[in-house]
């Protein structure tokens, strides 16, 4: 898996996100390598709803996204900041998931 694979590995929750993160961390940083999408973003909490990912696994993965240059979230900033944090949002839960998504839409 080359650099911009693990980029897009790490943001879209796929299998390989461990060795994605050893990636990312073992190269140059390249500002704006990928740009979350809204459709990206609802998958993955859809898969979160569907118990695919672990609630932690997603703050994990907010956080990670908030942080790392290499990703722009845009209009998706509130969103992973409140992910990021759960106290925010009362704790993360199936029904604010999923009210989440249909704001998005």
């Amino acid at each position: 898996m080359n650099y911009f694979e693990a980029v897009c590995a790490f943001a879209e929750f796929g299998v390989n996100r461990e060795g994605a993160i050893q990636i990312m961390l073992n190269n140059t940083v390249q500002v704006g390598a990928y740009n979350l999408s809204v459709a990206t973003f609802k998958a993955v909490l859809q898969r979160t709803i569907d118990d695919e990912i672990d609630a932690s696994d997603l703050e994990f993965w907010a956080t990670v996204l908030l942080q790392r240059e290499e990703y722009e979230v845009g209009e998706l900033e509130g969103s992973l900041y409140a992910l990021s944090d759960p106290e925010v949002m009362g704790g993360i839960d199936k029904a604010k998931l999923t009210r989440l998504i249909a704001l998005l839409d």
